[in-house]
């Protein structure tokens, strides 16, 4: 219709209109360009947002680990305190043997379970958070995440070295109730199989596991490894924290 309006009014010379006719077809194309590119603009946020909500819960599911290998690692540390306390002080054990023997294998375990990330390695390829701010956040954290399992997450040489002097029946009691894994993630180290560790001599594992001179140092050195651990993981969480509110302040709370 407009194309037949704009041939009469050149035919009629009419260059008013032939110039009114023309700023209708640009201002529309200009209009339907933008219609569109809000549109896009639209549909990306939406897409961002529904990416982001997942990216949170899996930041969420992230900081809930964290929480549960700081409470392993606790343990960890109270267990390898005691064990050298034992190796340093020259005596044999008379009582409470069991709880000792405990305290040793504690002190060998590492956290063997990985961090969620593959929603973020979707939503960094996507090119999401757009938002710097909310990006640098959420890239603090998983860097951080990535970067731990040197601290206090590859077995020591203690380990193999302390579960040497441990008989086979020790090793079935004190995997059978005196570690236990729940939800298949959460690693819990409990002194549940003393009463089995009872009717084994555990005094001489302990007078073995003292004459290894090598023992003491490869614990002072997973101790300390752990001890640098623990004191890190609130940053960690923090960063967690940050992470959480960053994304909330983009996508809003669930609805």
């Amino acid at each position: 219709m407009i194309l037949r309006r704009v041939i009469k009014h050149f035919r009629n010379q009419e260059w008013t209109a032939i110039f009114l006719d023309f700023i209708i077809v640009v201002v529309g194309v200009f209009v339907g360009l933008q219609v569109a590119n809000w549109n896009e603009v639209r549909a990306l946020k939406a897409q961002e947002r529904g990416f982001l909500i997942q990216l949170r819960q899996e930041v969420r599911e992230i900081d809930r680990i964290r929480e549960g290998q700081a409470r392993f690692t606790n343990r960890i540390i109270e267990g390898g305190r005691a064990a050298l306390a034992f190796l340093d002080g020259g005596e044999d054990c008379i009582k409470d043997c069991e709880a000792l023997l405990i305290d040793f294998f504690h002190a060998t375990q590492t956290w063997g379970n990985s961090f969620p990330m593959d929603k973020y390695r979707e939503v960094d390829r996507l090119g999401f958070p757009t938002n710097e701010a909310t990006r640098a956040a959420v890239q603090g954290l998983y860097q951080g995440v990535e970067a731990w399992g040197i601290v206090n997450q590859t077995p020591p040489v203690y380990r193999e070295r302390l579960r040497g002097h441990l008989t086979p029946d020790a090793s079935a009691a004190l995997w059978g109730d005196c570690y236990s894994l729940r939800e298949g993630m959460f690693e819990d180290l409990l002194f549940d199989c003393a009463a089995d560790l009872q009717k084994l001599d555990t005094a001489a594992m302990l007078r073995a596991i003292r004459s290894d001179a090598a023992l003491a140092g490869q614990l002072r050195y997973w101790l300390g490894q752990n001890i640098f651990a623990a004191q890190q993981f609130q940053s960690v969480r923090d960063a967690a924290a940050a992470a959480i509110a960053a994304i909330t302040d983009d996508v809003g709370d669930e609805q």
